[in-house]
């Protein structure tokens, strides 16, 4: 299953760069809120629009040390496009993370358990056109990781070009 989950990440990220000129890209940014590690988190995202309705987003996010407990982790989600204003689009969202969490265990800098995992993203957003080229999206995923699952709430924006 390990196997499966990291070819299709792979797959899922290298897709952005074999369509680089067919489709609508974005880099942007978010601040995010972990609900397994209780903490804000900083992170970055590339969107590419694959067709007009399917947009693959690989993602990073490092959320903040609280109570000891920090994580890192990876995605790389697709995004089901639906218009349902000409500024506003709202998505299903599916795809795989890998993360990282560390969690001190007091007796000094450094000293902690580690744990890294493969796991699945389910979610949904909302995408707001601020103009042409600016972007604003909301986006609630549940991240099912064994032992380790957690909601994050997302607010983002992203520079299209």
């Amino acid at each position: 299953m390990k196997k499966f989950i990291i070819a299709a990440s792979l797959i899922f990220l290298g897709l952005g760069s074999a369509f680089a000129q067919q489709g609508k890209q974005a880099v942007g940014g978010s601040l995010s809120y972990g609900t397994e590690t209780e903490s804000m988190g900083i992170g970055a995202k590339y969107q590419y629009n694959i067709t007009n309705e399917i947009r693959i987003e690989p993602s990073m996010d490092y959320f903040f040390k609280h109570n000891g407990l920090s994580m890192f982790d990876i995605n790389a989600n697709v995004h089901y496009l639906v218009p349902i204003a000409s500024n506003v689009k709202i998505y299903p969202l599916a795809g795989f993370t890998f993360t990282s969490w560390h969690q001190d265990l007091g007796i000094g800098a450094g000293f902690g358990a580690s744990t890294s995992k493969f796991g699945v993203n389910l979610g949904a957003g909302m995408e707001f056109a601020l103009d042409r080229n600016w972007n604003m999206n909301f986006e609630m995923k549940y991240q099912l990781i064994s032992d380790l699952d957690q909601a994050v709430f997302n607010l983002g924006v992203a520079y299209s070009f």
